[in-house]
């Protein structure tokens, strides 16, 4: 018997292709004094903070 992940039983063939897909562009980053989500947001040596990026 083969081990099937429950996502992999849920979801159909087009689903499972898109969970797993790289994504196709690359997020420019935010510049310094900028708004934010998260430190990935902010380009490198930068930090969100209160909602910003700011220098680390």
């Amino acid at each position: 018997m083969s081990t099937t992940s429950i996502a992999a039983r849920i979801a159909g063939n087009g689903l499972q292709q898109h969970l797993h897909a790289e994504p196709a562009t690359v997020a420019e980053c935010r510049r310094l004094g900028t708004s934010c989500w998260h430190d990935t947001d902010c380009c490198s040596g930068l930090l969100c903070e209160w909602w910003t990026c700011r220098r680390a």
